[in-house]
C-alpha cells in the first residue's frame, strides 16, 4: 500500500497571528485563512494550521483534544533549506513576527549540517537544516 498524499494538521490559538508569522518568516505571502484553516503547500507535504476549535472538530472524532506545545515539544518539524543564509534569515525574522528562535544556528556535530531552530507563535518547533556538502562530494 502506498500513501497518496500527506497532510500535517496543527492546532493554533490565533490564526491571524499565525498567518502573519508564516507569511513573513516562511515566505508564504499568498496564504489565507479559510474556515479557520491556513493551508501551506510544502514540498511533499500539506500543512494545515487549524484554529483550535476547528482542529478539535477532527481530533475529537478519535477521542483526542487539541494541545498546543509548550517548552516540552511534542514533535520537531525538520526541513532542509537551500542556503545557510536562509536558515539565518528565518532565525532573525521569527521573533519579529511573533515566534522565537531559541539560539543561533551552528554546525551539528552529528550530521554536519548547519542547523537552527524556530518556534511559531504557538510553540510548534521547526528545525531548519542546510546540509553541508560532504568532503568527498
Amino acid at each position: 500500500m502506498k500513501i497518496k498524499t500527506t497532510v500535517l494538521c496543527l492546532p493554533v490559538s490565533d490564526p491571524s497571528r499565525t498567518l502573519s508569522f508564516y507569511r513573513n518568516v516562511f515566505g508564504y505571502p499568498d496564504a489565507q485563512i479559510e474556515d479557520g484553516i491556513i493551508v501551506l503547500e510544502l514540498p511533499n507535504l500539506s500543512l494545515f494550521l487549524m484554529e483550535r476549535g476547528e482542529f478539535e472538530s477532527y481530533s475529537k472524532k478519535a477521542g483526542r483534544g487539541a494541545q498546543l506545545p509548550n517548552e516540552n515539544a511534542g514533535m520537531v518539524i525538520s526541513c532542509a533549506m537551500e542556503t545557510k543564509g536562509a536558515v539565518d534569515a528565518m532565525l532573525e525574522a521569527a521573533p519579529r513576527h511573533g515566534g522565537s528562535a531559541p539560539g543561533k544556528a551552528a554546525i551539528d556535530e552529528a550530521s554536519g549540517g548547519y542547523t537552527g531552530y524556530v518556534c511559531d507563535p504557538d510553540g510548534h518547533l521547526w528545525e531548519l537544516v542546510f546540509p553541508e556538502p560532504t568532503q568527498n562530494s
